[in-house]
């Protein structure tokens, strides 16, 4: 049915696309969950920023076909404002419906922040690690800045008076060492409206210098810290997403998805970076996504896969390029 859905909307020309774009492969702190805490990891895969021409040919090709933008994705898309805000520009001018930027928020000043939101950004995802000071500069690197979280809060605050529309979100990445404060998350935001809070059980994504990824403890906290927490939330209206069942397989990678369920993002989810620009199926400076589709037979794709079999459907997965979308198991 899923397939279905996406052929029916891919051959009317509606939106069903999401985009996930890295205006600049940098980032000013080191969470130690991350890649970016791994200076050879760093050194060797992360660099550049997209060109203003490149983000006009990007939104010129697809983002009349877009139904998110999402701005920030493996790198911290502030170190580029400019670039931000251009791309924030220009999914408002095609009309993109909703547009997100995630962020660590420690260059996000006030005035920068209402220049987005006034620019058309719908939501602010603050990546969080940490709800005590200890914690947060453990977690969160070397070169994160406490009194600058805490100094985005209010500018959030004083945001929501103006734009009480705009979306706040708290991405919290849950690991052993983290995950017993979050009893104390209702008193850190006891003043702060945000919309939703995410609660991700850790995961390995590269190298990195943080390497427990045990989620025993985290499973542990389900009933204790998490489900309280998100009831707590939930009576102040605030959306929680947490994973109802801590499955630790799943997490740590030891089982696998169906096929089929990984067939629906290769169509659906379009990543690009400085780095994967050049490399990307799309020729987004020659071609726009309807002559891109008639070229690699989108339509058809789709529609085969309504009736593919699982192994058809892994056969499908490993002929698309990697380049083009993010493996987001």
């Amino acid at each position: 049915m899923k397939m279905a859905a996406l052929w029916l909307l891919h051959i009317t020309h509606r939106r069903y696309i999401g985009v996930f774009i890295d205006p600049i492969l940098a980032c000013n702190y080191r969470c130690r969950m991350c890649y970016m805490s791994n200076e050879e990891e760093r050194n060797k895969q992360r660099s550049g920023r997209l060109t203003n021409e490149q983000l006009e040919a990007i939104a010129q090709s697809i983002f009349h076909r877009t139904i998110k933008l999402q701005i920030g994705c493996a790198a911290e898309p502030t170190m580029d404002m400019k670039g931000a805000l251009r791309l924030v520009e220009l999914g408002k001018q095609y009309g993109v419906p909703y547009i997100a930027l995630t962020s660590n928020g420690a260059l996000m000043s006030y005035d920068k922040l209402y220049e987005l939101v006034e620019a058309g950004l719908d939501e602010l995802t603050v990546s969080l690690h940490g709800i005590h000071r200890e914690t947060y500069t453990n977690m969160m690197g070397p070169t994160s800045d406490y009194e600058a979280f805490l100094t985005l809060l209010q500018s959030i605050r004083k945001i929501k008076t103006q734009f009480p529309k705009f979306d706040i979100r708290i991405n919290y990445t849950m690991n052993a060492d983290n995950v017993d404060e979050l009893v104390d998350f209702d008193t850190l935001f006891a003043d702060v409206p945000i919309n939703q809070l995410q609660l991700r059980p850790v995961r390995r994504i590269g190298e990195s210098d943080y390497q427990n990824f045990d989620l025993t403890h985290v499973s542990e906290c389900l009933e204790t810290v998490i489900r309280p927490l998100a009831d707590r939330c939930r009576q102040k209206g605030i959306t929680v997403l947490f994973p109802e069942q801590i499955n630790i397989a799943r997490f740590e990678g030891k089982e696998q998805a169906s096929p089929r369920d990984n067939l629906i993002p290769l169509f659906t989810y379009y990543n690009i970076t400085p780095k994967s620009y050049r490399y990307q199926s799309v020729h987004y400076e020659q071609e726009s996504y309807e002559e891109y589709s008639r070229r690699a037979h989108i339509a058809q794709r789709l529609f085969r896969g309504i009736w593919m079999s699982e192994k058809a459907c892994q056969e499908e997965e490993q002929s698309f390029s990697n380049s083009l979308n993010y493996d987001i198991r």
